[in-house]
């Protein structure tokens, strides 16, 4: 297994210079070392727990062992975690999240829970932008860290998830479920997420992030359509609901308050569907009546950018889209905050007056929810909602183990903890002694976070800076109603509006494809999509004329779009067969 490493990372690190040289000439780089300790004993109190490695999961089953703990609500494990201090590495891209704080060990909850566990993290953290690049450089490195955290929705190895277990890099979580007790109480407390973890041969790829959500439903939509509410109140109009009544108030934004980009799309001008839903297609893969689709081989999809080039004619996008730097949600700054932005996808912690804070230059500047527009009011719901993750309990982020660190053991149960209550309602509201400072208890008992003080406290330090020293970046557990109950009332709005879409066509993240299926499918669709994105700039703008679709059409499908859609067909029948035993 070593020699096959080696090959594997000397090959991957080719790869990635080609690569780089190809694109820029050179690439950021970022630090990785081994893990150091006084001892690397577990404490035997902590080995053990109510899980037996007999029930771990087999190959091809999703097989979850018994818990009668619910959410974690009794911590498993015992602490401290080991009887003398241990440094564990973990990488963790991060460095937009800062704030002002140096390292992230500067924060109090991070200084409490090495209090607790008698475990101290030495952060990895890679530049900012950097982060997919210097992924990819883990796998060519002797000295791999501990523990990854990262987003797999963006940082993949380059085989798949099962060959980063099977090549020896990551730990099959599966496996060694007898020491994340914590972890499995999740995993039997809801059956979407837990089907959503296991990959297609019953492996645990890593510990996935999950909501604790306000309604035993799932989670609400963290993002959707945004209007500028003090533009809407100039024009005195209300909030659209078809295309013909946002036409008339982008319109309004544009000859009444010279808004340069009435609507703001991404830099390919498709959103990320929540736009588009009313001419029933997507922006991409999507499945209809369980059978996978291609949104730009449908005629609705052309139909949609058909309305796109007409708004382009008459000035209501971005003249400028195809230069800018968003891929579908917020805009680039200086068009947001220089008031140059009517309408946009967003996401619901920036709504309301959120901006003002993020440097604004209109002191009225408020932003309000907007619900999919239909072609007609008459028309049925759109069936579209979108997930960034596998399920709507499942958060955009993972932790994965490395298969060789000397402290396997103690960094998953280290990580476990996080699934527990005690541990993850500090994690997301700040310590139990902080309260009346950072939150306050409701009249049931319940946590609320403070808005008051996360944007305007006594010491005058920052909102980014409150969210990492008094609490963490994206927690494994992150509390739902942390981010929305501590909102005003026009944001908690915005996710109700957002979140009365069922994700009917939406197509599951967490779908997985064979090594062999993986290999095959990049090989055709990463120029496909290329060729999708330059197509779709080319239509908006009248560069390419509609009347060529069909044409377009074929050129997909010789480019093999079809073996695209029946590898992800493939994908879809095998998730859909994934059982929780």
């Amino acid at each position: 297994m070593k020699q096959l490493k080696s090959v594997l990372a000397l090959l991957l690190a080719l790869a990635l210079l080609v690569s780089c040289f190809a694109a820029c000439g050179g690439s950021d780089n970022s630090s990785a070392g081994g893990s150091s300790s006084e001892s690397s004993s577990v404490d035997s109190e902590s080995s053990e727990s109510n899980v037996s490695s007999e029930d771990s999961a087999k190959e091809g089953e999703t097989g979850t062992p018994a818990s009668d703990i619910y959410e974690g609500e009794t911590n498993q494990q015992t602490y401290p975690l080991t009887e003398e201090k241990v440094t564990l590495t973990m990488w963790y891209p991060n460095a937009g999240s800062m704030g002002e704080l140096a390292d992230f060990n500067d924060g109090e909850f991070w200084q409490w829970y090495e209090e607790k566990t008698n475990v101290h993290i030495d952060f990895i953290v890679p530049a900012s932008g950097s982060e997919s690049d210097a992924f990819q450089l883990l796998f060519a490195s002797a000295d791999m860290p501990d523990m990854i955290e990262h987003n797999p929705n963006g940082q993949k190895y380059r085989g798949g998830e099962d060959a980063a277990i099977e090549d020896g890099y990551f730990v099959d979580v599966a496996e060694h479920l007898d020491w994340v007790p914590n972890y499995v109480s999740w995993l039997h407390s809801h059956e979407d997420w837990g089907k959503a973890c296991y990959s297609d041969t019953g492996k645990l790829y890593a510990m996935w992030g999950v909501w604790r959500t306000i309604n035993e439903e799932g989670a609400l939509a963290d993002q959707g359509l945004s209007l500028r509410k003090d533009f809407l109140d100039k024009v005195k109009m209300e909030v659209p609901t078809t295309y013909d009544e946002w036409e008339t108030v982008l319109t309004a934004f544009k000859d009444e308050l010279g808004i340069e980009a009435p609507f703001y799309t991404s830099k390919y001008g498709i959103d990320n569907g929540e736009f588009m839903a009313g001419y029933d297609t997507a922006p991409y893969f999507y499945q209809r009546d369980g059978k996978v689709q291609y949104g730009p081989m449908d005629d609705q999809y052309k139909d949609y950018l058909g309305l796109l080039h007409d708004w382009w004619e008459k000035g209501l996008l971005d003249k400028d889209f195809a230069t800018r730097t968003s891929g579908g949600i917020t805009a680039d700054n200086d068009m947001m905050l220089n008031d140059k932005v009517g309408a946009l996808v967003d996401y619901g912690t920036r709504m309301s007056d959120t901006y003002i804070t993020r440097g604004a230059t209109n002191p009225d500047f408020y932003t309000v929810a907007a619900p999919q527009p239909k072609k007609s009011a008459s028309d049925p719901d759109p069936a579209w909602r979108m997930y960034d993750a596998g399920s709507d309990r499942m958060t955009t982020r993972a932790m994965a183990f490395n298969a060789e660190s000397e402290h396997l053991e103690l960094a998953m149960r280290w990580n476990d903890g996080f699934y527990a209550e005690d541990v993850f309602l500090n994690a997301n509201y700040g310590l139990e002694e902080q309260e009346g400072t950072v939150w306050f208890a409701a009249e049931d008992g319940h946590r609320i976070g403070d808005y008051d003080f996360r944007y305007s406290n006594p010491d005058g330090i920052s909102s980014a800076t409150v969210l990492v020293q008094f609490w963490t970046k994206n927690p494994p557990v992150r509390v739902e109603a942390a981010q929305i109950e501590q909102s005003d009332q026009n944001k908690q709005d915005s996710y109700q509006v957002w979140s009365q879409y069922e994700p009917t066509h939406f197509l599951p993240v967490r779908l997985t494809n064979t090594a062999e299926e993986g290999t095959q499918f990049a090989s055709k669709y990463t120029d496909i999509e290329t060729y999708v994105q330059e197509c779709n700039v080319k239509f908006i703008m009248g560069q390419m004329s509609l009347d060529d679709y069909d044409s377009y059409r074929d050129t997909l499908k010789s480019m093999g779009i079809e073996d695209c859609i029946a590898l992800k067909q493939a994908a879809l029948d095998r998730y859909n067969a994934r059982e929780m035993k």
